[in-house]
């Protein structure tokens, strides 16, 4: 007879098992990292931290977190939750062809995925918010992880232009020897999104000629790869295929990385710092590049972000803006993994189900 723990565990892999049956062999996924990749990239994570406060006045940034002024803080927290509800409610809109979701489950699920993001490595919540979607509402598994994939394209399109229009219309606040390289990199910016953006539609329209054409500009051993690929691509896109589509899409994007402007804007208020909305729409764009070095909770590589956009984009003092990196990490990141990690606690979900997941995603 099993013991109560034993039945948790087995009813938690049969649950796995019935997600990973309706999952193709070539749906996207993160990757399941090798114990020498947990190494490194904890290694690259605590090197980057360091870094990030070798060349930094610990007294003067001490006494900085000191001052910080907790209301605006405290709003900076609503902002970042609100923020993750609306990434959730647009995760929502993108899956409506496939079925409608309630609230709860998609403001769950994105919390529960960001937080394995936060405690594991290897960005398996990639993995997990799909998937403990499609187990709690019936969802195609491949359907959910389609979505994942268009959202991170659609994210991707929004910082594009979030960034090259923060650049645009901040201009006389950067500091005089960003400037002249910030405006180029905005421009390529927008020029890279209306290039993708073309792509994407021709793809759409000619893809049972243009997908194949497309693999075999790549190496042969590479091609099939290449044409999967392409494909989930597509699958992923074929959500913002109508312009209404796109523009419900669009408006949602907009509210998403519109509170995260604000929460930027709000936490620098707490340090005396007066952003503005250009600004910060800058300094978001940055931290973007962080997040994308592959560091467990971003550790090290978002804070050198937000330290280099403040410092030596904006001209910021060192001190006040190391301050502000540590805080809006933890604004970032905490409140998030707290709500993700109560939420997998009701309904029996535990974090050590994501690394199974992912170990049999290999297999």
């Amino acid at each position: 007879m099993l013991k109560e723990g034993e039945a948790g565990v087995l009813a938690e892999r049969k649950a796995l098992d019935a997600s990973l049956g309706g999952l193709p062999a070539t749906a996207p996924s993160a990757s399941h990292l090798s114990p020498i990749q947990v190494v490194v990239t904890s290694l690259l994570a605590l090197v980057l931290l360091a870094f990030f406060l070798w060349q930094a006045p610990l007294a003067q940034v001490a006494e900085t977190l000191k001052r910080v002024q907790l209301g605006w803080v405290a709003a900076a927290v609503g902002f970042s939750l609100l923020s993750y509800a609306l990434r959730a409610l647009r995760w929502g809109a993108i899956l409506q062809p496939v079925g409608t979701v309630p609230a709860p489950a998609l403001i769950g699920c994105t919390a529960a995925g960001f937080a394995i993001n936060t405690i594991l490595p290897g960005r398996l919540g990639e993995l997990v918010r799909p998937l403990l979607l499609a187990r709690k509402t019936g969802l195609p598994a491949a359907a959910t992880l389609a979505s994942i994939l268009t959202e991170r394209l659609i994210d991707l399109a929004t910082l594009l232009a979030v960034f090259a229009a923060g650049v645009a219309m901040a201009a006389e606040q950067l500091a005089p020897a960003a400037a002249p390289a910030l405006r180029p990199t905005a421009f390529a910016a927008a020029l890279g999104l209306a290039a993708a953006f073309a792509a994407v539609l021709v793809l759409l329209r000619f893809r049972r000629t243009a997908v194949p054409a497309t693999a075999r500009l790549a190496p042969k051993r590479w091609r099939e790869r290449v044409e999967r690929f392409l494909d989930h691509l597509l699958d992923g896109l074929e959500a913002v295929r109508s312009l209404k589509r796109l523009a419900l899409l669009s408006v949602w994007s907009a509210l998403v990385w519109g509170t995260a402007i604000l929460q930027i804007d709000f936490l620098a208020r707490g340090f005396g710092l007066s952003l503005g909305l250009a600004v910060s729409a800058v300094v978001i764009g940055v931290s973007v590049i962080g997040l994308a070095v592959p560091t467990p909770a971003g550790v090290g590589s978002f804070h050198a972000a937000i330290q280099f956009a403040l410092a030596t984009l904006l001209g910021v003092d060192l001190a006040t803006a190391t301050a502000f990196a540590i805080v809006h990490h933890a604004v970032c990141f905490f409140p998030i993994t707290v709500a993700g990690l109560g939420y997998m606690a009701s309904v029996g979900f535990r974090p050590s189900a994501a690394a199974e997941l992912a170990a049999r995603r290999q297999e």
